[in-house]
C-alpha cells in the first residue's frame, strides 16, 4: 500500500511538472490586417514552433482553423527566420479571410523540445480591413492618388554586441495614432540590419479604409527583442509624405516631449522614470532618454541615463507650447 502512495504521488509530481513546464507567451498583437488577412506577433522564452488556432465566435467552439491559410512568418528558409526563432520571436499569417469580418485567434507556441509542452494564448479578436483606395477624394470631387512612403527604422544594438547580427531577427511594430492596427517588419528583411523597412501603403484607417500619413502625424515604434521578452519603445512623428513612395526615416521631436503630447509633464516624468539609471548595455536601455550623449554621438557601454539627463529633462518640465 505505501509503494502504491509513493508511485501514485510521483507520477502526480512528473504530470504537475509537465503541466507548468510551457512555453511563456506575451505581448501578443494583432498587426498587418488587410482585408484578406491579418498577422499575430508575439514572443516566448523558447525557440518555439508558431502557429494559431482560427475561430469564428468569441466562444471558440466554431475553429475553422482548417479553412484558412497559416504561414509562419519570415519565410522559413531565411536567416532572418532563424534569428527570429532563436530568440522566441514569433509571427504568423492569416490569409484567405473575408474582408469587414471579424474573427478570434488563439496563439500556440509549441517547444521543439517537448512537443506536449504547448503555450496558448487568450483568445483574441480582429476585424479584417474594409477596402483598399487607390485614391483620395478632395474638395473639388476630383481624385488624388493615395499614395504612401517607406518607413526605415534602425533598432538600438548595444555597445559590444555587433556581432550578433546586428538585431537580425528582431521585430519592429509601428502603430500610427489614426490606425486601426499596427505593421510590423523583420529587422535585417529586405534591407540591410540593424533596420526594419515598413510600407506605409499597408496602414488602414479606423472605418478600416486606406489611410493617408501627413507629416506631423504620430506613432509608435516598438522593438520586440529576444532573450528577455522585453521590448523597446519610441515615440516619432512621420516625415512629409512625397507620395513617390520613397524612402524616410521618421523624426523624434523635442526631446523631452517624450509621448509628443506637446507638453513636459508627468506622463512624461513617469516614462523618464523607468529608465533612470539604465545603462548602455542593459537589455531596458532606450537612447531616446540619453539626453546628453557623449561628443559624437556613439554610445559606448560608460553611458547610463543619469542625473545629468535628469537636470535637462527638470529643465523643460512644465512646458505646454511644443509643437
Amino acid at each position: 500500500m505505501k509503494r502504491t502512495i509513493i508511485i501514485i504521488l510521483g507520477v502526480l509530481l512528473l504530470c504537475s511538472s509537465v503541466a507548468w513546464a510551457v512555453p511563456e507567451t506575451v505581448s501578443v498583437r494583432l498587426l498587418d490586417v488587410t482585408p484578406s488577412s491579418f498577422c499575430v506577433a508575439w514572443m516566448t522564452d523558447v525557440a518555439a514552433e508558431p502557429t494559431v488556432q482560427v475561430f469564428a465566435d468569441p466562444s471558440g467552439n466554431d475553429e475553422i482553423t482548417q479553412t484558412v491559410r497559416i504561414t509562419p512568418m519570415p519565410d522559413a528558409a531565411s536567416t532572418t527566420a532563424a534569428a527570429a526563432r532563436q530568440k522566441g520571436i514569433m509571427k504568423v499569417r492569416v490569409s484567405g479571410l473575408d474582408a469587414n469580418t471579424l474573427y478570434y485567434v488563439k496563439t500556440v507556441t509549441i517547444d521543439p523540445g517537448q512537443q506536449l509542452s504547448v503555450g496558448y494564448s487568450a483568445l483574441q479578436p480582429v476585424t479584417t480591413s474594409d477596402r483598399v483606395d487607390a485614391h483620395l477624394t478632395n474638395h473639388d470631387g476630383s481624385y488624388a492618388p493615395l499614395n504612401n512612403d517607406l518607413l526605415t527604422f534602425p533598432v538600438y544594438i548595444r555597445p559590444g554586441l555587433s556581432g550578433e547580427a546586428l538585431g537580425e531577427g528582431n521585430l519592429l511594430v509601428l502603430e500610427g495614432a489614426l490606425s486601426s492596427y499596427p505593421l510590423s517588419a523583420f529587422i535585417g528583411q529586405g534591407i540591410s540590419t540593424p533596420e526594419g523597412l515598413i510600407d506605409l501603403n499597408n496602414l488602414f484607417d479606423l472605418d478600416g479604409a486606406s489611410l493617408k500619413v501627413f507629416a506631423g502625424d504620430k506613432a509608435t515604434l516598438r522593438i520586440y527583442r529576444g532573450g528577455t521578452l522585453s521590448t523597446l519603445l519610441h515615440y516619432r512623428k512621420f516625415a512629409a509624405n512625397s507620395g513617390l513612395v520613397t524612402v524616410f526615416e521618421p523624426v523624434r521631436g523635442f526631446f523631452e516631449d517624450i509621448n509628443l503630447d506637446g507638453k513636459v509633464d508627468a506622463a512624461d516624468f513617469a516614462l523618464f522614470k523607468q529608465q533612470y539609471q539604465q545603462t548602455a548595455d542593459g537589455n531596458l536601455f532606450n537612447p531616446d532618454y540619453n539626453f546628453i550623449p557623449v561628443a559624437d554621438g556613439t554610445i559606448t557601454t560608460e553611458d547610463i541615463i543619469d542625473a545629468r539627463d535628469f537636470a535637462r529633462f527638470a529643465t523643460q518640465f512644465g512646458r505646454t507650447d511644443i509643437e
